[in-house]
């Protein structure tokens, strides 16, 4: 489908793709025309923040070289460069959150989901040792980011599965970002703090540093999956493909899922080569990105493998907001593999 049939984006639709990037930093960062040229080698985007790791694995480990020589990593630094990207052609395989691709699928850009990489990356942060359960949350402040987008959907839908009325039980203290979000909850700012990772290792380090007694109460993925009956497992971050590219060169994603399923694993093997490799390209330390590794859900398949995990995730935001997704579930089309 040529770029130029994109239909247009709200604002807010495109600042749903950005969540993981409010995560892992809240800097202002300038960045270059995303078109790329046919005869330039591949470059594969990932996100700034932790699951990006395993594609700088995935191009650094050699896999690609026979298929695809020359390839290289870089990371989107903003939603609107990812929007550009996609828009001009130039982004052809790039990391995402799969309801930002779902948007853009329903919405013109035929782009493709790839692959899962990560299933959680979201954690509730207490000072206090008597929260230890989603109950436990009842009458006290909770700090957040990302109003309306997927990450504080979730948090509410578990509360609400949870038996607790996000309007009454709760105070919802909502700031722009993670980035944010860290330095106020380590200053005192509501009882507990909901951030995704890497902000939620980065706050942990941080407080350590300072003599802050903070602590991970409890996984908001673990707290889904006993709801959804599914595991914890929660299907958020991933590879999409431009479908022109993936049409031209089939191969050559097929070799990029495959180099990514053996990165995946090597990741988890080896957390802080990880780090140190990742550091190199994202605007993270390497400390952050190797302490986070476990707590990111690490586990690539197939987006037709996670279908149907991806469905009823889809399912369950559309229940808060259809228009997350773009008003409905992708067809077959969108599930590569």
């Amino acid at each position: 489908m040529p770029s130029c049939h994109i239909a247009p984006f709200r604002r807010r639709d495109v600042l749903r793709g950005g969540a993981f990037a409010a995560a892992s930093c809240a800097l202002p960062w300038a960045f270059g025309p995303a078109i790329a040229r046919a005869s330039d080698p591949l470059t594969i985007w990932g996100i700034p923040a932790t699951p990006s790791a395993v594609f700088a694995r995935a191009v650094a480990s050699g896999a690609l070289d026979s298929v695809a020589p020359g390839t290289r990593f870089d990371i989107w630094k903003s939603t609107d460069q990812m929007r550009a990207g996609i828009a001009s052609g130039g982004f052809k395989l790039f990391g995402t959150s799969t309801y930002a691709a779902a948007n853009f699928f329903n919405r013109g850009a035929g782009t493709t989901m790839v692959n899962v990489v990560t299933w959680g990356v979201l954690y509730v942060m207490a000072r206090a040792e008597d929260v230890t359960q989603i109950e436990d949350l009842a009458g006290k402040t909770v700090l957040l980011s990302n109003k309306n987008e997927a990450p504080d959907l979730l948090f509410r839908l578990v509360l609400k599965w949870s038996g607790l009325d996000p309007d009454r039980d709760v105070s919802l203290d909502y700031v722009g970002s993670p980035g944010e979000a860290v330095p106020l909850f380590l200053a005192g700012r509501g009882d507990v703090a909901v951030l995704h990772e890497p902000a939620a290792t980065a706050a942990l380090l941080k407080a350590k540093q300072t003599g802050i007694p903070i602590r991970r109460a409890f996984d908001v993925t673990e707290v889904y999956g006993q709801q959804t009956g599914r595991g914890p497992r929660i299907p958020q971050v991933g590879l999409a493909v431009n479908p022109e590219f993936l049409e031209a060169k089939p191969e050559v994603v097929a070799a990029v899922h495959a180099a990514t399923v053996d990165a995946g694993a090597w990741v988890l093997d080896h957390p802080e080569a990880a780090g140190q490799l990742a550091s190199e390209t994202l605007p993270l330390p390497a400390t952050v990105i190797a302490k986070s590794i476990p707590y990111v859900h690490l586990d690539v398949q197939s987006a037709a493998e996670a279908r149907e995990d991806i469905e009823v995730y889809f399912e369950n935001l559309m229940r808060l907001d259809p228009g997350i997704v773009g008003g409905k579930l992708p067809d077959p089309a969108f599930y590569w593999g």
